[in-house]
């Protein structure tokens, strides 16, 4: 079980005494219970079991960030903070715009100033908690822009943030539980309505999960929706405010490579009557972004179904935003019948894709492909148009 910290025991886990330990046992395959009872014995248990806990988040936090294995953290701080890709993108648009300077209002762990000040910005960075104050201000330490950032306890509904462009990550998660109702973030909708207000520019990130309908409902008119995905997963919905926007409605863009396409709303492709010889699968920042029509609509791509993302055509395309597939066939997803059509074309591997099937991937491949039939891999995709539940089955085209 996690050490619930205080201020006292956060202290103590960014002092000189602990970092070394730190990083004397940062290499070792020692077992978890010994490395707990050397941190136990040389700091006391408290301070020993916050180490523990931090060391094995640094595990998941080098795959955030270039200096993960030094930052400090939370798990709901590393949960919450953004990709160093993802970013280092959105830095980006503060430089373009201009700017020197960005107050980040509630700065979390401290990896968006960080980023920000690596841009060459200088930025004026306040949380309303302690901790993780004392977190932000030694992770700036760590990747050395102590002298870009400036962090303080302050509650940035209620001290003098400033004028200038603003930063905004309201805080989603209390504990290890996400809040799901977006009324109960912090800073909540009506605050970061005054925030944003009369402001030159402001990046309000959000989560890509909660319906865009409803973030629409409770916060500022944004000028620009953008969302982000990073190595095929959706991880960002950003409002941008003022001159941070481009011009544009709707953006989706694609990482590592900077895919963008922009446009203006249209979520829906029409219906094909059948599936075509191509199956298209889209990025889901395509999809969240309401941009799924517009792009189904220049390369004469229908839905297979209007609730599923998937689209179907006739030719062969390549675009950032879409895998194409080509169709070997398919039969209503019953396994006596898939089972034939996995015989017929010698699959020996599948990949699952899934949409509108609510099995995981494990039991399908168990129930469609028992056993291997020759020596090939392709991709099954389990879905359904209609009330039809439908196993296509496919091979990406590269």
């Amino acid at each position: 079980m996690a050490v619930r910290l205080n201020v006292k025991t956060a202290t103590a886990l960014v002092s000189d005494d602990v970092v070394v330990t730190l990083e004397m046992f940062r290499h070792t395959t020692d077992p978890d219970l010994r490395v707990t009872e050397n941190f136990v014995s040389m700091h006391g248990k408290k301070i020993g079991g916050a180490m523990m806990d931090l060391r094995n988040l640094r595990l998941r936090g080098a795959q955030k960030f270039e200096l993960g294995q030094d930052m400090f953290f939370t798990k709901a701080l590393l949960e919450q903070a953004s990709s160093y890709p993802v970013a280092k993108y959105r830095a980006q648009r503060f430089v373009d715009a201009g700017y020197e300077t960005v107050i980040d209002a509630c700065c979390g762990c401290g990896s968006d100033a960080i980023i920000l000040a690596q841009a060459g910005l200088n930025v004026k960075a306040f949380d309303i908690n302690e901790i993780t104050a004392i977190f932000a201000k030694k992770n700036t330490e760590v990747c050395q822009v102590t002298d870009k950032v400036s962090v303080e306890v302050g509650d940035c509904t209620e001290v003098n943030l400033g004028d200038g462009a603003i930063m905004l990550d309201p805080a989603r998660r209390k504990g290890s539980k996400r809040i799901i109702n977006p009324e109960q973030w912090s800073p909540s909708p009506e605050a970061i309505g005054e925030l944003v207000k009369n402001r030159p520019g402001a990046c309000l990130k959000l989560s890509p999960s909660t319906d865009v309908d409803l973030l629409l409902e409770l916060f500022p008119e944004p000028d620009e929706i953008e969302v982000i995905s990073y190595r095929g997963e959706a991880k960002e919905m950003v409002f941008w405010y003022g001159n941070l926007a481009t011009g544009v409605a709707r953006r989706a863009t694609k990482l590592p490579d900077a895919d963008s396409v922009a446009g203006d709303l249209q979520p829906q492709a029409t219906t094909a009557d059948e599936i075509s010889t191509f199956i298209f699968d889209p990025n889901p920042a395509l999809v969240r972004s309401g941009l799924l029509g517009m792009v189904a609509a220049e390369h004469n791509l229908q839905n297979i179904d209007p609730h599923i993302g998937y689209l179907t055509g006739d030719k062969q395309l390549s675009n950032p935003f879409l895998t194409c597939l080509k169709v070997l066939g398919y039969d209503s997803l019953d396994p006596r019948k898939i089972r034939v059509l996995m015989k017929e074309n010698e699959v020996n591997t599948i990949q699952i894709r899934k949409r509108g099937i609510s099995e995981s991937p494990a039991t399908l491949k168990k129930r469609f492909l028992p056993k291997s039939y020759g020596d090939k891999h392709c991709t099954f995709i389990a879905t359904r148009i209609g009330d039809r539940h439908l196993g296509i089955l496919a091979e990406v085209v590269e």
